[in-house]
Order: structure tokens, then sequence, then C-alpha cells
């Protein structure tokens, strides 16, 4: 999966949501209450941090004084967005930071990237639409830039994302929660159980009959050195509470994450979720694909 802007991408995830009531109650897995609660309008809520880690000093791009401060940083180190999911669409907002630039050099590298902020609307069978504050590859006139396409589908199913929209499927959910669970820690005062595991990036590429083998041989080769564990907390009902994601990317280029550990938190499941896409005459085509999440 690539990275913003910059590299591959993995997440690691925390859902926390209330006690959940209604059809979820008689759910066996997280995969069958999802799907029972996500109908209709009916989604839920969702907060995700994201912590990059680049290893190995990396330059930073000249200041306006046209100094270059060698810095452990790449584009940005943390990222938090927030949003809601519904059965076929989400709707995630990302602010951007850097979190580890020494205290003498912050003069000079500035911490928050607030010209990086991006909101990023995905709706099924109408594509990916994004609105970015630094206005990239944005027309006069135009304030959202959108993408999409079987094509593009295909190349997220062969990355074998573990988005936030990934990780509510019931494929990936049934992954995660394969190995046996172990107590957990009650979170907003429900009891959990953990399950917890580990595994390569390919093993959560989901194909469609119609898909080009070739392609999806190309992305399994890509990403089978990326390496992913996991954390997912699950309720009485089986919803999804908590899930930690930690991925290495043994292949990764300079100025690359070489790990990424993501934190999403899933609050009011079943809440409602009403998504639209942006007016027409405000959207840009842009003929090429788009991250269906903001990163």
């Amino acid at each position: 999966m690539a990275l913003p802007r910059i590299a591959t991408i993995v997440l690691l995830l925390a859902l926390t949501t209330g006690c959940g009531d209604g059809d979820a109650v008689t759910a066996r897995t997280p995969a069958e209450a999802v799907t029972q609660r996500m109908k209709g309008s009916a989604g839920v809520k969702v907060t995700r941090l994201v912590r990059l880690d680049y290893g190995e000093k990396v330059f930073t791009p000249p200041a306006e004084d046209d100094s270059v401060a060698l810095v452990n940083i790449g584009e940005y180190s943390e990222s938090r967005a927030t949003g809601v999911l519904g059965a076929t669409a989400s709707d995630l907002t990302a602010t951007y930071y850097r979190t580890n630039v020494p205290d003498e050099l912050k003069s000079v590298v500035p911490t928050d990237l607030s010209y990086m902020t991006t909101r990023t609307i995905t709706i099924a069978g109408s594509g990916t639409y994004q609105y970015r504050a630094d206005r990239q590859d944005v027309p006069a006139g135009k304030s959202w830039l959108h993408g999409g396409g079987s094509g593009c589908e295909q190349l997220l199913r062969a990355i074998g994302s573990l988005g936030v929209r990934s990780l509510v499927s019931p494929e990936v959910l049934r992954k995660l929660a394969a190995p046996a669970p172990s107590s957990g820690a009650a979170i907003d005062g429900v009891a959990t159980v953990v399950h917890a595991g580990s595994g390569s990036l390919t093993e959560f590429a989901i194909a469609a009959p119609h898909d080009d083998p070739v392609i999806a041989a190309q992305f399994r080769e890509r990403n089978d050195s990326t390496q992913v564990s996991w954390r997912l907390w699950v309720g009485p009902d089986r919803l999804p509470r908590r899930v930690h994601l930690t991925s290495t990317y043994p292949m990764a280029e300079d100025n690359q994450p070489k790990t990424s550990v993501i934190e999403v938190d899933f609050t009011d499941w079943g809440s409602e979720v009403l998504i639209d896409p942006p007016p027409s005459d405000q959207v840009h085509e842009t003929g090429t694909c788009l991250d269906p999440e903001p990163y």
C-alpha cells in the first residue's frame, strides 16, 4: 500500500465502541457482528492515530534561511484522522504533524503541518473524493479531486490493505479473529477478549474473480516482505473494540518509514451515517487513482 505522497503504508488500529445491543448480540464472530450492525445508513465513528518511524536520519528540505537540518523525520511522523464509516461510504479528515523534531530545531523545522490536512470521501460505485488544504493538483475554481474505477479497485484489493475500511470487512476480520482469544482489559467499562497474531501483508489481499492475475502476482511479490502483527479486542456482543497493527517494511527505500504503528478507535456502532458526494461543480476529475483514506 502506498503511504500518502511518500511511502508504503500499513496500519495499526484501535477500535472502541459502546456496549452494543440488538442483533449484534446474537453474532458468533466479529465478522458477523459488524455485518449485522453496518446496514443501510447505520455505521460507526472513527478516530485513528498513525505513528511512523523512519529509522536512520534523513535530511529535511531547506528552510526559509536555506539551512538543511539532519533530523530523523520524513514528510510527517504522525497523523490523526477522524470521521465516520458507513456500509457503503466513508468520510475521514486527517491532520499531520512532526513529533520527533529536536527542541533546538523547532524554530526551523515546522511541527504543525496544517497545510497537509486532507478530507477524503469514498462512496461505493462513485470512487474517491479528496479535499486537500495544500490544493495540490486542484485547478482554480475547484475544491475536490475525484478518481476511481475498476482498475483502482483491483489495485486496492491486490495491495492487501489494512486501512480503516478493510478492518471492518468480513474477510479481514475473519483473519484477525482467527487466533484463539485471551482475556483482555475492560474498554469503556466493557469486558473484552483479545485475538493476537502476525503474518505477511499479502495474507490480507482480497481478490475478485475478474481481477488480472498478473497484477495480483506483482503486488503479492512486492508486499510479501511486509510483516504485520496485530491485537484485536472484541466485546461480549462480538463488535470490535480495539485493534493494534504494527507493520515493518524491510524493503523500504530512503526517506520511507521502516515501521508504522496505527491506533484507531471506533465508537457509536449503529449510529446514523449519511454521506453525500461533494457538489459536482466543485469536483475536478483526475483520471488517476486516489487513496480511499487520507494517510
